[in-house]
């Protein structure tokens, strides 16, 4: 049986382009256009898709909190979202898949198919950095951050910049940049979506407060 995918993205004419990028393959078929805008749960209700294509628009405006415990499987198709904000989509929403928007058709294929058997299709460099991230969690030095130090890591994992973190904690944007240097030491990571990925991890945890 074809592979039922529906097409969700804030963009129209973009969502037609996709469907036609997929027409004539026999083991994908597109049962839906998902209007943007508009709560698509009784489209898939009707038709049960196994695969559905989002951009970053319409998985955090239209789908609101679904994720894993929905059973729905996303793949966000990149369109210049930011790489920070990937990392927290795959962690937060239970992203199946990441296909940047300058892929070919032939990729794209490749993904919803890897996705429907059951894989994870992420590039290399989210890969990369999901992992680095996931790695300064196993290390015993949680301890080692400051209170303010956790601040950060915290406005950084909900996605504030440096300049409305500083606003946030009522200090100057270099001493922002400082504690960012000191954290990515302390935690032996490298860049800022791996410190969301760590952040992310550590939300729930009473001992880490969001200053505000």
């Amino acid at each position: 049986m074809p592979i039922k995918t529906a097409v969700a993205l804030s963009n129209a004419l973009f969502s037609e382009g996709v469907k036609k990028l997929l027409e004539g393959s026999e083991e994908i078929r597109v049962v839906e256009i998902l209007q943007p805008g508009v709560s698509p749960y009784r489209a898939i209700e009707a038709v049960k898709p196994d695969i559905i294509l989002v951009d970053f628009t319409t998985l955090y405006n239209v789908f609101g909190d679904a994720g894993p415990a929905h059973n729905l499987r996303f793949i966000l198709i990149d369109t210049c979202c930011g790489e920070e904000n990937i990392i927290s989509a795959i962690i937060t929403r239970g992203l199946k898949g990441v296909l940047m928007g300058n892929s070919t058709a032939s990729l794209l294929k490749k993904a919803i198919r890897a996705v429907a058997g059951g894989e994870i299709w992420l590039d290399k460099l989210n890969v990369k950095n999901l992992l680095t991230g996931l790695h300064a969690l196993k290390k015993n030095n949680k301890a080692a951050l400051s209170e303010r130090e956790w601040g950060v890591v915290s406005l950084v994992g909900q996605g504030y910049r440096n300049r409305e973190i500083a606003e946030k904690l009522c200090i100057s944007e270099p001493t922002v940049k400082t504690h960012l240097q000191r954290i990515f030491h302390k935690l032996d990571i490298q860049n800022r979506p791996q410190l969301i990925t760590f952040a992310i991890k550590n939300q729930s945890e009473p001992r880490h407060p969001v200053l505000q």
